[in-house]
């Protein structure tokens, strides 16, 4: 099928079947797109636009049909193909891979690997390229570097993008075009001979060698390498430069005799780690906050959207989330615009709607009053939005609905939990407290803050027995608001921070927070 593409916005429909949500790569000599198939109830796809630089597009319709017959669990499945068009831009659409690139696994690691783990990368890769390298006639993938391979939460890796590929032509003498990435290429892609599996096995030992180096380093494929590693051991140096020797027949002839080697070197030196230098440079980390309620209607909400207004006006830019699992209450709460909704600006997770303030740096992503929960992969895009967001602060809106399986990790895993409480302990089950309780306990194992608020403070006779009851002492507390004007103000589609009077009142409430959180 031949298809007219330049570039796309979220929401553009390609091929009458898949439907844009959001670009996900974009490289070079194309993009990657994740797409949402229409006809699978929504399932998500990886969409690849390859802008080749001749006419007929990177692949031909054959060798398109090949890479779809390829099927191996580090690869992914190619399932539809749509020809170049007359600027040879051409689409594969493949599996949609959930994961991370191993150059993001490495930025979010801080530029550190262990060596046991980078020797399983690369024992996985090798099963794949040999595969490859195994075909009639062999694949030869030439490009392998960080952005080219994805890895899935558990370590399971795959070797994505096809874009330089080449089949392995008996008899000929060179390859007919120069391609590769400076770095990670062999010196043989520059023209001077055929590529072949070796030229794999030096991509794979430039990879290596940039993962260990904690990405500072890449391979000089002109010039063979007297001192690779100086801080690993000297048997997996020996292997590391053996497979990017500047000349082919000094490399492993296989995939399968680099794997052996790489093997022998995990099984030697399991566990061991790759000491990197104490100067790499750290990313600026995003603070998570999730806040939940002890128990219904403790005010979990009025905290969220309190917390980011106050974030807001104080110009941090920041990105406020309604949990999927609760029902629909932030559109209406925040009176949000329907224009902020447009398809350009939807988010990943269909069931949400995107608004941004103009005069805040706030980013709201409420429910659709009105969204289904029949969409297929609905917990994997929730996940997808949520690691998609740039702001340095997620406020995540939890309320009571803390207590599924299904939300276990995000609680555990939140730089900040905020647990609030109101006067009314009636309502704190005897499981909900031991459930607090082995919550705090995993959190404190891994040093994550766990801080309590007392919400609707008051004069009453047990004021003192209340604040005692909560399971830690509350970091804040926060007045209960003059019921009245409160509702006059939400009907007026206001909310707290906009009343003058109170305005003061919650900026000195929340200020541990901002001392204790934000400082």
């Amino acid at each position: 099928m031949t298809l007219e593409h330049t570039g796309y916005d979220n929401g553009t429909i390609i091929g009458e079947r898949y439907r844009i949500v959001g670009l996900i790569g974009q490289g070079g000599m194309g993009e990657v797109y994740a797409v949402e198939d229409l006809r699978l109830q929504g399932k998500l796809r990886a969409l690849k636009v390859n802008r080749g630089t001749v006419k007929d597009g990177v692949y031909s319709a054959e060798e398109a049909g090949l890479l779809m017959r390829l099927n191996h669990p580090h690869l992914p499945l190619i399932t539809d193909y749509f020809s170049a068009n007359e600027a040879g831009h051409e689409i594969l659409i493949m599996d949609y891979i959930d994961g991370l690139t191993l150059k993001s696994h490495l930025s979010e690691n801080g530029g550190v690997m262990q060596l046991s783990a980078v020797l399983e990368i690369g024992i996985q890769l090798c099963d794949a390229l040999g595969y490859l390298h195994a075909q009639h006639p062999p694949i030869i993938h030439r490009d392998l570097k960080p952005t080219n391979v994805m890895m899935e939460r558990s370590g399971f890796v795959r070797l994505i993008d096809f874009g330089i590929a080449r089949r392995y032509k008996r008899g000929q003498s060179q390859d007919t075009v120069s391609l590769g990435t400076p770095g990670f290429a062999a010196p043989e892609q520059e023209g001077q001979q055929q590529s072949d599996a070796r030229t794999d096995v030096f991509g794979l030992g430039a990879l290596l060698y940039y993962l260990l180096s904690g990405g500072s380093l890449r391979m000089n494929s002109a010039a063979a390498p007297t001192r690779l590693l100086p801080h690993l051991p000297a048997p997996f140096n020996a292997v590391l430069a053996r497979m990017v020797d500047p000349l082919p027949e000094f490399r492993y002839s296989s995939m399968e005799e680099t794997k052996l080697a790489l093997a022998n070197c995990l099984v030697q030196f399991q566990g061991y780690s790759a000491a990197l230098a104490a100067s790499a440079p750290m990313a600026k980390k995003q603070q998570r906050i999730v806040v939940a309620s002890l128990s219904a209607g403790s005010g979990a909400t009025f905290v969220s959207i309190t917390l980011l207004h106050l974030l807001g006006l104080r110009g941090i830019d920041c990105a406020g989330v309604e949990h999927p699992e609760l029902e629909p209450e932030w559109n209406a709460l925040l009176n949000l615009s329907e224009q902020a909704s447009a398809e350009s600006r939807r988010p990943l997770d269909s069931r949400y709607r995107r608004s941004a303030l103009p005069t805040l740096p706030i980013t709201w992503h409420a429910l659709h009053p009105f969204h289904s929960r029949d969409d297929a992969e609905q917990a994997l895009k929730y996940r997808l939005m949520m690691d998609s967001l740039q702001q340095s602060i997620v406020v995540t809106d939890l309320s009571s609905k803390w207590t599924s399986k299904e939300v276990e990790n995000e609680v555990l895993q939140a730089d900040v939990l905020l647990f609030v409480v109101d006067p009314f302990p009636a309502k704190w089950s005897l499981q909900r407290m031991k459930a607090v309780q082995s919550i705090c306990f995993e959190r404190n194992k891994h040093h994550r803050s766990t801080l309590w608020i007392a919400n609707k403070d008051q004069r009453f006779q047990t004021r003192v027995e209340w604040l005692a009851m909560i399971p830690a002492k509350p970091i804040l507390t926060i007045p209960m608001l003059p019921s009245e004007e409160w509702v006059d103000q939400m009907w007026e589609g206001k909310w707290a921070t906009a009343h003058k009077r109170w305005l003061p009142t919650l900026e000195r409430a929340f200020q541990p927070i901002f001392d204790k959180v934000f400082a």
